[in-house]
């Protein structure tokens, strides 16, 4: 089994344990992954659990320190998740950057499955098993991906999520006061699923970089690295990311492939090999969060094409039409129309549906 987006966890834990005076070589022995590999622009994608978890024995081994989990949570500002992490910065509040998180946890480097709920007193980030973690590793990845995400949430201003209670699936209740000391609130032990707990009164708390228009568009582009995740070849997703990877910049195929250490002509005849080309998986990007924007956002046509990268929107106009059928503005029209017959909407845009249209090149 391979989560191959996890392979982008290492650098940071990487720095904070050199930070604490260990070499990298030694951290990364027996992974079989070698230190220019992860500092290259585009570090490799085929990245097992096994690896994974050799990694972080290895650091485990090299501190001596059981609360290391702890100290490398905060090694991991929103930032280092990309799309994911900045659409959490701009959310508008703390609820909407907890449902954030939940929604795109996939996105991140957990191996749990999030959820975010709500009751009368608290809301609720909870980190369920999703792949079988040994042992050995488990106190590591709970506190790592609780530290974390309370830093992450937090951003630079710690004081955006202050927990009311924190609940661990480990038992390291002899550490009780050194847990409760990092989180600032009281912590329990062997939990059937690790929790943290914020007041209610506090989801309504403004995001220090609060912009929601960037969230919503970032969202957006997350939606579409989530509905792509596992649906094509690991290349092509490869491409695929390297195409979405920053909101409303479209790099061409020259430095797409230059990301991937080959030349266009390599890149043109891999993705031909898989029944794919790169203008194929442009317009599918750019069709998908056209739609995206014109049904979600206010923004006017005009500064949509220019984020997807048209140079005027008569251009964009036409490839929408031919895409679709329609023009950008009757289609947001019917998304306003569809949608004000809804009873209620969720706090995030559904994943878009596959287009089945044949993308022109």
């Amino acid at each position: 089994m391979h989560f191959s987006h996890h392979i982008r966890a290492l650098p940071p834990a990487l720095k904070a344990m050199q930070a604490m005076g260990h070499d990298p070589g030694q951290c990364l022995a027996g992974t079989g992954i070698e230190l220019p590999q992860l500092l290259c622009p585009q570090p490799p994608q085929d990245f097992s659990l096994d690896q994974e978890f050799r990694f972080h024995r290895n650091l485990l081994q090299l501190s001596g320190d059981p609360l290391l989990g702890l100290k490398l949570g905060g090694a991991y500002p929103a930032q280092a998740y990309g799309l994911f992490g900045y659409a959490l910065l701009s959310a508008p509040t703390l609820r909407h950057a907890l449902t954030i998180v939940s929604y795109y946890g996939p996105l991140s480097f957990t191996l749990f499955r999030i959820n975010f709920c709500e009751t009368a007193a608290a809301g609720v980030l909870q980190f369920s098993r999703l792949v079988q973690i040994p042992e050995d590793l488990l106190t590591f990845y709970v506190d790592r991906d609780l530290a974390a995400a309370v830093a992450g949430v937090g951003g630079d201003q710690s004081t955006v999520i202050r927990p009311r209670a924190v609940a661990l699936m480990h038992s390291e209740d002899r550490r009780k006061q050194a847990y409760e000391a990092h989180f600032g609130c009281p912590v329990s032990f062997a939990a059937p699923r690790a929790e943290i707990r914020v007041d209610a009164a506090a989801l309504d708390t403004p995001m220090p970089m609060r912009d929601p228009e960037a969230s919503a568009i970032c969202q957006q582009q997350c939606q579409l690295l989530l509905a792509r995740m596992g649906k094509s070849s690991g290349f092509v997703d490869q491409v695929r990311q390297l195409i979405a990877a920053r909101p409303g910049l479209f790099p061409d195929i020259d430095r797409v492939a230059a990301s991937l250490n080959m030349t266009s002509r390599t890149l043109r005849r891999r993705l031909a090999d898989e029944g794919s080309s790169y203008q194929q998986i442009l317009a599918e990007i750019r069709y998908e969060l056209a739609r995206e924007y014109l049904a979600t956002s206010r923004l006017p046509v005009e500064e949509i094409a220019a984020m997807l990268g048209y140079s005027s929107p008569g251009n964009f106009s036409c490839a929408f039409r031919r895409w679709h059928g329609s023009p950008p503005r009757h289609f947001r029209m019917e998304s306003r129309v569809r949608s004000r017959q809804k009873s209620a909407a969720g706090p995030l845009p559904e994943n878009p549906q596959t287009p089945q249209e044949k993308w022109s090149t």
